[in-house]
């Protein structure tokens, strides 16, 4: 009973303690400190051939990855776009000394995960098997069979693909819209056809994988249950003796946004929805102050589910299932973009819903609750990754191709807190257009065009290709 008297006596204390604060419930609470990354710093050898090797050493789980990356820069291949690409799936095709089946089979007796392509390899396994699923990606980079079965299997298979995309819209504007933002002729913005894919030989794909596969500006990384000393160790018996091409970054010229924005129309018959997207040019560096601000001012525009385009063109117009913004970074030219799928009655009016939210966030400041919602959000969200290993590595290789501080991310959302409303509204101004950005839809012309056409905008037409057309010559 004492006890009981005692619990109860705690209890009134307590309510009435709770009693005497004023909570002001009309007032979102004040945001708490960004969380403190812990984030281990790499140990870095350069091995003689000059691959940078990374090693973020962990020991919590009995696993270990490796992913190399080849920094080559935007490759141009001009009349054999698609080469790069085909040769490297034609890497994972097995090697001079095991056939493809054997190979897979081999990564398969090992629980492993062993994949190539062509701007470098990932190995990942158990401690245990870790060295022979490695040795296994170190021969598929060096040694790659390269047979002319193997060559007119893949060949055949993407210009299947191709074929079959010919009339999915989605597809379309995936090449359409870098060649009409960067120019066809611009590595960002040349695609590969049927026919680029047809002329391509075997030679072709060695040529390539001459020219790109090389030790050459390669970044080694280990993340996992491994010390320095046998990383470095493993590098070398695996990778120390390969040679290969010296690359250079290319130097790319500058691609002008248009002096006006307009519209650029592909017309797709069979189209039942229409793809839009609102795109122009950006040049942010990373390490450039306005990075911040700018990737959450891209949040707060189109970041996801609670973003301004996701609530006014699905929330309140259902035009769409989800509407989202992206902005590039990076040493080259990238892009800001807002997309959507929309349904071909309603493209017309989803247009002006993305310009004028566009509009809105470089002419007014947004809210303090907002700005501090999407902070959260993305504190969140950032964090929750650095649970996937492969995080780490992409860290590690990041800060040295892109010349950044040691400490980049380890105060990575320090400097994201530290974001201003007056920041967001300076950033949106400079990197998302309004007055010259260009909006490209894949649509059906004959249900879209007449509306567009009222918009103010002067609309240009183009084939599936970016070409040029007449009003009304696309059939």
């Amino acid at each position: 009973m004492k006890k009981y008297i005692m619990i109860a006596a705690g209890a009134l204390l307590m309510q009435h303690a709770q009693a005497q604060i004023t909570i002001d419930r009309t007032r979102q609470p004040k945001p708490g400190p960004a969380p403190v990354l812990t984030i281990k710093d790499p140990v870095k050898y350069i091995l003689p051939n000059g691959i940078t090797v990374l090693v973020v050493e962990n020991h919590s789980l009995p696993k270990i990855s490796a992913s190399y990356l080849i920094d080559a820069g935007p490759v141009t291949e001009g009349s054999k776009a698609g080469v790069v690409n085909l040769m490297g799936s034609m890497l994972n095709e097995g090697t001079k000394t095991m056939p493809k089946a054997v190979f897979d089979e081999s990564v398969e007796k090992l629980g492993a995960n062993v994949s190539l392509n062509s701007a470098g390899g990932y190995a990942s396994a158990l401690t245990r098997y870790f060295k022979e699923a490695f040795t296994l990606m170190g021969q598929g980079l060096k040694e790659p069979a390269f047979t002319q079965e193997s060559f007119d299997k893949l060949k055949t298979q993407t210009i299947t693909g191709l074929k079959s995309n010919a009339k999915n819209a989605k597809a379309i504007a995936g090449r359409v819209n870098n060649a009409l933002t960067y120019g066809k002729t611009h590595p960002n913005g040349e695609f590969e056809t049927e026919e680029s894919i047809q002329n391509l030989t075997l030679q072709d794909i060695k040529d390539a994988y001459t020219k790109y596969i090389t030790p050459s500006r390669g970044y080694l990384t280990f993340v996992g249950d491994i010390t320095p000393a046998n990383a470095k160790a493993l590098a070398t018996e695996v990778f120390g003796g390969w040679k290969g091409t010296t690359l250079t970054l290319p130097k790319l010229e500058t691609v002008a946004n248009p002096a006006k924005t307009e519209i650029d129309v592909i017309d797709v018959p069979s189209a039942v929805q229409s793809e839009i997207a609102v795109i122009n040019l950006v040049d942010l560096k990373i390490n450039n102050p306005d990075y911040f601000p700018a990737i959450l001012a891209s949040y707060i525009l189109g970041g996801g589910a609670e973003s301004r385009l996701f609530m006014n063109l699905r929330e309140k117009h259902s035009f769409t299932y989800g509407a989202y913004s992206q902005l590039g970074s990076g040493r080259f030219q990238e892009t800001f973009d807002a997309s959507g799928s929309v349904r071909n009655a309603k493209v017309d009016s989803a247009v002006t819903e993305f310009l004028s939210e566009i509009k809105r966030i470089r002419t007014e400041k947004v809210s303090d609750e907002e700005l501090n919602t999407a902070k959260a959000l993305y504190n969140g969200s950032f964090a929750l990754g650095l649970e996937n290993p492969a995080r780490m590595a992409t860290f590690a290789s990041n800060i040295l191709i892109n010349n950044l501080p040691a400490d980049f991310y380890k105060t990575y959302l320090q400097k994201v807190n530290a974001v201003t409303a007056d920041d967001i509204l300076r950033v949106a101004q400079k990197y998302f257009n309004y007055d010259n950005t260009r909006v490209i839809i894949v649509g059906k012309a004959s249900v879209i065009l007449d509306g567009l056409k009222k918009s103010g905008y002067p609309v240009k037409m183009y084939d599936t290709y970016a070409n040029p057309v007449a009003d009304g010559a696309q059939k």
